[in-house]
């Protein structure tokens, strides 16, 4: 998925550090964000919090490793995270994933490696607060790797751009590109600049949206699915209601184009009516009369490829991605 020769350029450190703060949840941008206990068979030997360093354990006594307890401890520690650790499954983490690792794994193969070791402590010597490795999945490489493949085809570029709410620039942008299922390439909107000036897309985004598709195509790759956005659209995604995105969607504050089969095909049909808790007939109406026409087309055959295939675009994963994105969305809100 990432390619081991990626190559990063043109990147503004002021759109990476924007998406650094939209996608970690607000509570853990606070300061000091989380504390790690160390212990020796249940009891605390070492406290450390975040941006403070150590502190003196007997200060403040662990009341327990079950979920409340562990989250009445984070109140009074006044962080938003707590990791607890037995001194003996430090040192067998570190020999399971050492021992599976190997130099030519994705990166995101490593991660999963990692993951999965977590995943088996989980609550035998490790736990968390909140309990983020109970509910995170950790599929096996391959099915990831087959799903993106399915999804976002070779040669094409992933565009995603999320614009100021007072539109006088552009908050956070990525363009990557996909070749022999990897990303091999990823930039920001510095990459095309001279083509598309930052200050006149913000103005008029909405309309404009297409200067930079053009701009993708001419410098990367043609998009297969670009995303435009602005910030408090994105914020009220993140943290609102279920049916949020549908009713951004059609309210015409996102921008999806291009939008690939497999997702008009979700936009269409039971996911997201199960998403929204609306009928599926209602769904047509969060598209613009133009797209709708074009999106039933496509829905219908992606739905018709699904149906024979017996498999959802997210079948091979093992998981539901929105419906994990339902129970992680709490984490979000302030």
């Amino acid at each position: 998925m990432l390619s081991a020769e990626l190559e990063l350029t043109s990147l503004d450190a002021r759109h990476w550090k924007n998406w650094w703060q939209l996608l970690v949840p607000p509570r853990m941008l606070a300061q000091p964000p989380w504390a790690l206990a160390v212990l020796d068979e249940g009891r605390v030997v070492k406290l450390v919090l975040s941006g403070k360093g150590a502190i003196d354990p007997a200060d403040h006594p662990m009341p327990g490793l079950g979920d409340q307890a562990l989250a009445a401890w984070a109140r009074i520690l006044g962080v938003s995270a707590i990791v607890a650790i037995e001194r003996r499954v430090i040192g067998e983490l570190s020999a399971e994933i050492e021992g599976a690792l190997r130099l030519d794994q994705d990166l995101v193969e490593q991660g999963l490696i990692a993951l999965r070791a977590l995943k088996r402590h989980a609550g035998r010597g490790l736990w968390t607060e909140p309990p983020i490795l109970d509910v995170l999945p950790a599929p096996s490489y391959e099915p990831l790797q087959r799903t993106f493949d399915l999804l976002v085809p070779d040669g094409s570029s992933l565009v995603a751009y999320v614009i100021d709410d007072d539109r006088h620039k552009v908050h956070s942008s990525i363009i990557a590109v996909k070749r022999a299922g990897d990303i091999t390439r990823a930039a920001t909107h510095r990459a095309i600049a001279d083509l598309v000036p930052e200050p006149s897309l913000a103005r008029d985004w909405d309309k404009g949206y297409k200067r930079v598709l053009d701009a993708v195509e001419d410098r990367f790759a043609r998009p297969s699915i670009a995303v435009f956005l602005e910030r408090a659209t994105l914020l009220r995604i993140l943290t609102g209601p279920s049916d949020q995105l549908p009713r951004e969607l059609n309210a015409k504050h996102v921008v999806i184009d291009p939008a690939p089969a497999w997702l008009l095909g979700l936009l269409g049909g039971a996911a997201v009516a199960a998403m929204a808790g609306r009928a599926a007939s209602a769904l047509a109406n969060m598209l613009p009369q133009n797209a709708r026409d074009r999106a039933s087309a496509i829905a219908s055959r992606a739905r018709g490829a699904m149906k024979d295939s017996g498999a959802s675009p997210f079948a091979l994963l093992g998981f539901d991605p929105l419906e994990l994105w339902s129970r992680l969305k709490q984490h979000y809100r302030p």
